[in-house]
């Protein structure tokens, strides 16, 4: 006997973009991205490149799947492409909760290091 086909029940809209922001901040060079303009504001490639340690080419492709998600905006300007947080109170937010549960659970690593 075959398996019997199992129906998926479609995943609500909101519920996949949530998990493809969260799997986004989730990789170290998009977050290094995020919290660098956050800090800093908006940047040019080269800075943000640099900032982050990784070659221009690689930061461009982490910043063109920000800017499928909307988290990354940008500019293009005489001397080069500009680019900033979209929405900065919410991902401010966001960073803020994520560094608040990660102080909170090293408090218990602490002990065991």
């Amino acid at each position: 006997m075959g398996k019997e086909m199992v129906r998926k029940r479609p995943m609500k809209e909101i519920l996949y973009r949530e998990s493809r922001v969260a799997s986004a901040i989730g990789n170290p060079a998009k977050f290094s991205i995020i919290d660098i303009l956050l800090k800093k504001g908006p940047l040019p490639l080269s800075e943000i490149s640099e900032a982050i340690h990784r070659s221009k080419s690689a930061t461009c492709y982490h910043l063109s799947k920000l800017k499928s998600l909307e988290i990354v905006r940008y500019e293009t300007q005489e001397k080069g492409t500009i680019y900033w947080i979209k929405y900065p109170k919410e991902l401010k937010s966001i960073m803020n909760s994520l560094n608040l549960f990660v102080k909170r659970s090293f408090k218990g690593v602490e002990h065991e290091v």
